[in-house]
């Protein structure tokens, strides 16, 4: 277990039922400017990194009303919170399914060059078919062949950052010569799903290479996060099938001969207020502007069907599909939440944070919870999902931040100025048969 536990923070503005807030400014510069305070807050607060979620489509159409339509690209707010941050690191979602790995190798390895070395990539296998049709895909690939794809192209976007190497760089301005060009080695990748020549136009950066975050929870997916991610990105609703999981990685990164298992972030949703009644009434702010209809349109991409349901009757059995070949995990969670809510309206609110966990409380509340899962072996750290409406963030930063650091289990100050340095993971050696002489 680390010394110290990790927290980063889900990036994205919210675009559903806060943006009704009076205090909220719903223009495009209203929403920079609000992603530009968030990631500055964090920052102040030495969180690890930024967490930008990323789907591939607007969602489904019955959710389309009840959006704002500032769904910006990851990788490109990232790269525009690079140069208004100096030491948060910026982990972005990109689709091993449905992106091209030499693009996505490109795209990574740039923002990590940009940001100093502060790049992450939150390799997910996309499920959702209006992801698929907006690239040409013919339906949705099933699901372990998701994972086969994606062990590929990891492969291959390894073999582009490792293409430079330590003495690649002569810079020799009397001889006009800038690279030894027998040290760059190009991927020359030749599988089933990808051809890839290479190589980039592009050194290792000042970590090695962009941190690799995953969320495989399934039995295949936790098999590829156990082998392949540095930080595994999950949720669990309650701290005892957290801590089975974290057992579960555990024994198989051992098993796959692993020399250190992956670092396991949760999502955690926060609601704070100075005492319990404050905390409640903040709670009753955050359900008024909460939006029972989009919730419930947007389950529809994870096949839970509780559109016309009635809010305070019982949710449905029929939600729920018997089996799926999209999202193994989300069913699996969405349906042991609704096992535990007493109506519609219940769980749509609590699926505002997927199926994970949360607390509703003061400072120490919140610092207590957050200790006893980092304590008992259920999270390395946390992936924190507040409201969404004013003032939330701050208070974590200025109320629970200290009362952890007191505790000794967060960090005073940068150590660093990586991710990686954040995270306590060493910069990776670059792929020995790419570093041993041979034709480019």
């Amino acid at each position: 277990m680390s010394k110290e536990l990790h927290l980063l923070a889900f990036g994205n503005t919210r675009s559903a039922g806060p943006w009704r807030h009076p205090e909220a400014d719903n223009s495009t510069a209203g929403v920079r400017r609000r992603l530009i305070k968030h990631a500055q807050l964090a920052e102040a607060g030495t969180f690890d990194a930024l967490f930008f979620a990323d789907g591939l489509n607007y969602g489904p159409p019955a959710t389309w009303a009840y959006k704002i339509p500032e769904d910006f690209e990851p990788l490109t707010a990232a790269a525009a919170l690079s140069s208004v941050t100096d030491h948060i690191g910026l982990v972005v979602t990109g689709s091993a399914t449905l992106q091209h790995p030499f693009h996505l190798a490109r795209q990574l390895l740039s923002l990590d060059h940009l940001s100093g070395g502060r790049a992450g990539w939150n390799l997910v296998t996309s499920f959702a078919r209006a992801a698929a049709d907006n690239f040409s895909a013919q339906g949705v690939v099933d699901h372990d062949e998701r994972y086969a794809i994606a062990e590929e192209a990891l492969d291959v976007v390894r073999k582009l950052w490792d293409g430079w190497g330590e003495d690649t760089i002569l810079e020799d301005r009397a001889a006009g010569v800038f690279h030894d060009v027998n040290t760059i080695r190009a991927a020359d990748h030749h599988g089933k799903y990808f051809d890839v020549t290479g190589p980039l136009g592009a050194s290792r950066s000042a970590q090695g290479q962009p941190v690799i975050f995953q969320a495989g929870a399934s039995t295949t997916g936790r098999t590829f996060a156990a082998q392949h991610a540095e930080v595994i990105f999950t949720s669990h609703g309650n701290r005892g099938r957290a801590q089975e999981f974290y057992r579960q990685i555990h024994q198989e990164a051992r098993r796959l001969g692993r020399a250190a298992p992956p670092l396991i972030t949760p999502s955690f949703r926060y609601v704070i207020g100075s005492t319990e009644d404050e905390a409640r009434r903040a709670e009753r702010d955050e359900y008024e502007y909460f939006s029972p209809e989009y919730q419930a349109a947007w389950l529809l991409e994870v096949e839970v069907d509780v559109v016309g349901a009635d809010l305070d009757g019982p949710v449905p059995a029929s939600a729920f599909p018997e089996s799926t070949q999209t999202h193994q995990t989300a069913l699996a969670g969405y349906r042991a939440l609704a096992a535990e809510s007493p109506t519609v309206r219940d769980f749509l609110y609590r699926t505002v944070n997927g199926w994970g966990a949360g607390v509703v409380g003061t400072p120490e509340r919140i610092a207590d919870e957050l200790e006893a899962w980092f304590s008992d072996g259920a999270a390395d750290g946390f992936v924190l999902r507040d409201s969404g409406l004013p003032g939330q963030v701050e208070l974590f930063v200025d109320q629970v931040v200290p009362v952890l650091r007191k505790r000794g289990l967060f960090r005073h100050e940068y150590a660093g100025t990586t991710l990686r340095s954040h995270l306590g993971l060493e910069v990776p050696a670059r792929a020995p048969s790419l570093a041993e002489p041979g034709v480019r």
